[in-house]
């Protein structure tokens, strides 16, 4: 997906009042937040999260982990209909902005921990450079940065499964999304100034049919699938800001 901000603006707003629900609503949407949530939760709270900046928080799917948990964080989109329906969703305890990911309103320096998720998969590797070159920007020196990207290595593998799913879902061909390979997100990562990179898998369509008989299940099987990278929807970097 190759769109300018405007045209993602334009398109959110008129999605944002059902996005929350058909995103997250269904069996395999409420198993990949649950998964989703536990592998950020690890990554922000085995030490004191400091001030979070989320960028591009969308209806607040990780804005509602950031502020179940107390954290002192801003949360921003490009989209007001977005931040308007987190707003209503979770009445935000944190700091709403709108603000665009290519030139963020903070100061250098400004924040312990950034995350931004289910966003960077939009943009091809350009576009995702210039962002997270943004992102480490407002990020202290010794804070982390928390991204993720959809994975390469699945969709190869469930290259069938993809197929029929864009067919039957959006009745085309080619996925629109742009798909990251680890080691060069991570290699990329280095580049930006970011050292101590992991990487760790989150979801997998696998997942699907244990989700339809055990949600308690599916829920195992998910965290035991995150060191297999190669087999997950998703996956999640994080690296510390040198």
């Amino acid at each position: 997906m190759n769109r300018g901000t405007g045209d993602y603006e334009s398109f959110y707003e008129a999605l944002a009042q059902r996005y929350h629900g058909s995103r997250y609503g269904g069996r395999y949407g409420r198993l990949f937040r649950a998964l989703h949530h536990a592998c950020l939760a690890d990554l922000l709270l085995r030490r004191a999260p400091g001030r979070v900046l989320e960028v591009a928080c969308g209806t607040g799917h990780t804005t509602e982990l950031l502020d179940s948990n107390g954290i002192d964080y801003v949360a921003c989109d490009l989209t007001q209909a977005m931040l308007a329906q987190s707003d209503a969703r979770l009445g935000n305890r944190g700091r709403l902005v709108r603000a665009n990911a290519l030139a963020l309103p903070f100061g250098t320096a400004t924040f312990d921990n950034v995350v931004s998720t289910r966003f960077l998969h939009l943009f091809d590797a350009e576009h995702q450079r210039a962002m997270l070159a943004e992102m480490i920007r407002v990020l202290r020196p010794g804070g982390r940065l928390i991204v993720d990207f959809d994975n390469f290595a699945s969709r190869w593998i469930l290259a069938l499964p993809h197929l029929l799913y864009n067919l039957l879902a959006y009745r085309r061909l080619a996925p629109d999304t742009h798909y990251n390979r680890i080691g060069a997100t991570e290699r990329m990562l280095a580049v930006l100034g970011l050292d101590d990179l992991r990487s760790e898998g989150v979801g997998g369509y696998l997942l699907v049919i244990p989700a339809m008989f055990s949600a308690p299940l599916a829920y195992r099987a998910g965290r035991a699938l995150r060191p297999l990278r190669c087999l997950t929807e998703q996956f999640v970097t994080t690296g510390i800001k040198r």
